[in-house]
Formats: structure tokens, C-alpha cells, sequence
């Protein structure tokens, strides 16, 4: 019997799985950003802090939204022709705090949020599952043999869900 080997996805990570490998991160206002390919074997994860970084380069990297979109195609060998083939998952994006004085459009949670929706749909990619806002974190889950995902979300201490 193989144990499938757990990939934690730190903030500002991309990683990637393949059969046999579960990908996994705990989100508050941080964004998951997933992308599925399951008719290569091929999945990845970003756990990006903030939305837009202003630059994109070719470096490897999740702190923000664009630069983990391309890092993603870039890992995953994502051509135009593949995109039609992939489930986009957009996780997190809560607002932990929600101060009762701030408009919630203005919160990072919310703004990263928008940012990786209009990011995987620039990207041309349609079929995007989105589990984000509120004020609950989210732990998100991609097992990479099935090409299944799960996301639970996580009660602040003392409250339920």
C-alpha cells in the first residue's frame, strides 16, 4: 500500500503534484489559486498574500496573483490549447478581521479575491470554481490521483461554522 506524500503550500509557494501527491493550504485573506489538469496527471497550487504585483517576470513565485498565474502555466506546461482542459479553483480571500468601520470592497481578502477571478478568466480559462469571502479561513485540499478537491472551512477559536 503507497501513502500518498502530503505538499503544504506556504504563503507566497507554487507547487505542483502528480498521481500520488495530495497538495494542501490554509488560507485566511490569502488566495488559493489552483489550477486541475487532470487529463495530464498535472495539478498545481499558489497560495499568493497579496493581488497584483505590477510586474511579472519568469521567477517562480505565489506572493501575488499574476505572478502565480504564470508561474502555474509556466510549471504545468500550459499552452492555449490546453486551457480548455483545466479547472481553475479560486479558495480564500476571507476577511478575518472586518473592522465595522471599512468598506469590505477595500479589505485584501476581497480585493484578492478579484484579482484571481479576473486572472484565471484573462487567462481564458472558464471553468473556475470559487469558494472565497466571509470571515472564515479555508483549508483547501487537491488529491492528486483522484483529481478531486476539498475545502473545509475553518472556525475562528471560539465560534462555529
Amino acid at each position: 500500500m503507497t501513502t500518498a506524500q502530503k505538499i503544504h503550500v506556504q504563503i507566497g509557494e507554487v507547487k505542483t503534484g502528480g498521481p500520488g501527491d495530495i497538495l494542501t493550504a490554509i488560507l485566511g485573506s490569502c488566495i488559493g489559486l489552483g489550477f486541475l489538469y487532470p487529463a495530464r496527471g498535472i495539478f498545481g497550487l499558489a497560495h499568493c498574500l497579496l493581488s497584483d504585483s505590477g510586474t511579472v517576470t519568469d521567477t517562480i513565485g505565489g506572493r501575488h496573483v499574476d505572478q502565480a498565474v504564470r508561474s502555474l502555466v509556466s510549471l504545468m506546461d500550459i499552452g492555449p490549447l490546453d486551457r480548455k482542459h483545466i479547472k481553475a479553483i479560486v479558495i480564500g480571500g476571507a476577511n478575518m478581521t472586518m473592522p465595522p468601520d471599512t468598506d469590505p470592497r477595500r479589505l485584501v481578502g476581497t480585493v484578492n479575491s478579484g484579482s484571481a477571478y479576473r486572472a484565471v478568466r484573462k487567462l481564458g480559462l472558464r471553468n473556475i470554481h470559487e469558494d472565497t469571502g466571509g470571515v472564515f479561513g479555508r483549508q483547501v485540499t487537491i488529491d492528486c490521483t483522484t483529481g478531486e478537491f476539498d475545502v473545509a472551512q475553518i472556525p475562528r477559536l471560539g465560534e462555529r461554522t
